[in-house]
C-alpha cells in the first residue's frame, strides 16, 4: 500500500546524522537514476525507495533519513524532468489524455485555471480557490444531470441520479496554485464533452477528464492514497452517494483481488528479482491465484504445474507444503466462492428459494428432474400434494422450526421419490451449506452444524436407532423445535459443549416401515413426543 513518508519518524530513524556512514548527493542522484527504472514508482512509499536506495548503496536501511528531504526532491525531479515547472502539462501526464468518442462509467476529472486549453482565455474563469469541496461536486452533479444541449439554444435534458458515487479533493501546484480532483462513477454510462461544455458555460470552470481509469477504486486511489509520484494527499476530501449512504473510501480505493491479476504481477516481481539476482518470494496466495487461473482441482495437478511450469520458488514451497495441498485446494476454491455465497448470506433462506425460482430452467421442457416429479406426485396422490408439501417447507424456511412449525418429514416405502423430491436442496443452498445426516454412532454427531449451515437434509433418517447412541431424544427434541441446546464437540479448544438453536429450514425422509417402533431406551413416550 502507497504511504506518505511518516511525520513522526522513530527515534532509530532520526539517528545522530554524524554517526551516519558519509555519501555525497551525486552519488545518491547516480543510485537513484539506476534504481528507478527497476521498481513499481505506484506502489512504493518514499520511506520504502529510500530503503531500497540504502541496500543498493551498501548502506544500512535508515542512512539516508536525515536528509530525506534532499533525497525525496530528488526523486520528485527524477520522476518529473520536463513537468516539474509546468503544473498543467504535470497534470496531463499523470493522468492521461481525454478521448473525444470517450462513453464511460468512471472517470478521473481535474479542475483548474492552468489547464492548456484555457491558459489563454482564463479571465472569464470562476476563482476556483474561492470554492468548497462541496461547491465542486454541486456543480459537477449539475452538470452530470442537466447537461447541455449540443448547438445553440439548447435546453438541460432534466435527467437525475446520473452520478452514483463523488469523492472531490483540493490540492496545489508548486506555485500555490489550487487545483480539484473528482472520481466519479455514473449509474450509467455517458459521454463527458456535453458535461465538459456545461460546466466551462454554465459554471466556468475549466475541467480535464481522464479516460485512462476503467474503474471506480483506481480513479478514487489517485486521489486519496499517497505515492512515490504524489506523496502529498488532500487529508479531508469531499464524498458523496446517490443513496445518501457514507462512503469508506479505503475500502473503495482498494484492488479487487483477481486470480489472473495476482498470477501476472507475481510473474512480473519474479521477473525483477531476477534481474536483479534474486529469487522472489512465493505465499500460499500466490498458490491461489494459480490455482484458480489455471482451473486445478487435485493434487497431482497441482504437482504437475508445479514441476512443468513453476518457477524455482513456487516448486520449494509446493514441495515443502505437499502434505497440505488437499487444504490448499480447498481454501482457493472456498476463496473463489466467497463474493456468490456472502451475497447469498446476505439473504434469507426464503429469499435464495425465491431467486433461484424466478430464473428460468435451462433444460426447459426436457428438464428430467420436473418429469419426475410431476410422476412422484401422480403416484402419490391419495397421501402428497405439491402445494401442501410447498407450504410447509416455505413455513419452516421462513422461520426454522419450533412448536407451531412442524419440521416435514416425508415417510413411505423405498424407491417412492422421497428423496428425488427433496435432494435439490443441496444445489439451492449448496452441498458444503447443507447439514446432512450424521454417521451412526457418531461421537461428535451434530458438530458440523456448527459451520455456518443453511438447511438441514437428513435422508433416511430413524430417530428411535439413532436415538440409542447418536442423537438422543432430548436433542432431538430441541433440535426441531428451535430450542436451544448444547452441541458436543472436542474439548481441545473449548470446554466441549457450544450452545446452539438452530432457527433454518430442515425436513426429513424415513422408510415408514418399523419407524417408530419403541427400541432400547426409548420409550412409547419420547416417540409420542417426537
Amino acid at each position: 500500500m502507497l504511504q506518505g513518508d511518516p511525520e513522526n519518524v522513530s527515534v532509530t530513524a532520526m539517528a545522530d546524522p554524524a554517526a551516519m556512514p558519509a555519501i555525497a548527493m551525486e552519488e545518491v542522484e547516480t543510485a537513484a537514476k539506476a534504481l528507478l527504472p527497476t521498481v513499481d514508482v505506484s506502489g512504493m512509499s518514499l520511506k520504502e525507495f529510500r530503503e531500497a536506495l540504502c541496500e543498493h548503496c551498501g548502506l544500512p536501511p535508515n542512512s539516508l533519513d536525515f536528509r530525506k528531504d534532499e533525497v525525496n526532491d530528488l526523486v520528485k525531479r527524477l520522476l518529473n524532468p520536463e513537468t516539474c515547472h509546468n503544473p498543467a502539462a504535470k497534470i496531463v501526464k499523470e493522468l492521461g489524455p481525454e478521448k473525444a468518442d470517450h462513453r464511460g462509467w468512471v472517470y478521473l476529472a481535474t479542475v483548474s485555471r492552468v489547464l492548456e486549453q484555457t491558459r489563454e482565455s482564463n479571465q472569464d474563469l470562476c476563482e476556483i480557490a474561492l470554492l468548497s469541496r462541496e461547491d465542486i461536486a454541486v456543480k459537477f452533479r449539475d452538470a452530470f444531470d442537466n447537461p447541455l444541449r449540443a448547438g445553440k439554444g439548447g435546453r438541460p435534458s432534466g435527467t437525475t441520479g446520473i452520478v452514483k458515487y463523488l469523492v472531490v479533493v483540493q490540492e496545489e501546484h508548486e506555485g500555490g496554485e489550487v487545483h480539484f480532483h473528482v472520481a466519479l462513477k455514473l449509474n450509467t454510462q455517458r459521454q463527458f464533452l456535453p458535461v465538459k461544455k456545461t460546466l466551462r458555460t454554465r459554471h466556468r470552470l475549466a475541467g480535464h477528464f481522464s479516460c485512462s481509469h476503467t474503474q471506480f477504486w483506481s480513479a478514487l486511489r489517485y486521489c486519496i492514497i499517497p505515492t512515490l509520484q504524489k506523496p502529498k494527499v488532500d487529508e479531508t476530501p469531499y464524498a458523496w452517494s446517490s443513496d445518501g449512504a457514507p462512503l469508506d473510501l479505503y475500502e473503495l480505493s482498494q484492488r479487487p483481488w483477481m486470480a489472473a491479476v495476482w498470477k501476472r504481477h507475481r510473474e512480473d516481481a519474479e521477473k525483477e528479482a531476477s534481474a536483479a539476482g534474486k529469487r522472489a518470494r512465493f505465499t500460499k496466495l500466490d498458490l491461489t491465484a494459480i490455482i484458480l487461473a489455471k482451473q486445478l482441482r487435485s493434487n497431482h495437478e497441482v504437482l504437475e504445474y508445479a514441476q512443468n511450469f513453476g518457477c524455482q520458488s513456487m516448486q520449494q514451497f509446493v514441495s515443502n507444503k505437499q502434505r497440505q495441498l488437499s487444504e490448499f485446494l480447498q481454501d482457493a476454491w472456498e476463496w473463489n466462492s466467497a463474493p456468490a455465497e456472502a451475497a447469498k448470506d446476505r439473504q434469507s433462506g426464503w429469499e435464495v428459494v425465491c431467486a433461484l425460482s424466478a430464473k428460468q430452467c435451462p433444460f426447459g421442457a426436457d428438464c428430467g428432474y420436473a418429469a419426475a416429479a410431476t410422476r412422484i406426485f401422480d403416484a402419490n396422490s391419495d397421501t402428497l400434494r405439491k402445494d401442501h408439501l410447498a407450504t410447509c417447507l416455505r413455513d419452516i424456511i421462513l422461520t426454522g422450526p419450533s412448536k407451531t412449525t412442524r419440521t416435514p418429514l416425508l415417510a413411505g416405502a423405498t424407491n417412492t421419490g422421497k428423496t428425488t423430491l427433496v435432494l435439490p436442496f443441496d444445489q439451492v443452498f449448496g452441498p458444503d451449506r447443507v447439514f446432512h445426516k450424521p454417521a451412526l454412532g457418531s461421537k461428535f454427531a451434530l458438530r458440523n452444524i456448527l459451520r455456518h449451515k443453511r438447511f438441514l437434509l437428513w435422508d433416511d433418517y430413524r430417530p428411535v436407532e439413532f436415538a440409542q447412541c447418536t442423537v438422543q431424544v432430548s436433542t432431538f427434541l430441541s433440535l426441531f423445535t428451535g430450542q436451544p441446546f448444547e452441541v458436543q464437540v472436542s474439548q481441545s479448544f473449548t470446554d466441549g459443549n457450544i450452545d446452539f438453536k438452530w432457527q433454518q429450514g430442515c425436513v426429513l425422509t424415513a422408510k415408514a416401515e418399523g419407524l417408530w417402533q419403541p427400541l432400547g431406551c426409548v420409550s412409547q413416550e419420547d416417540i409420542r413426543h417426537m
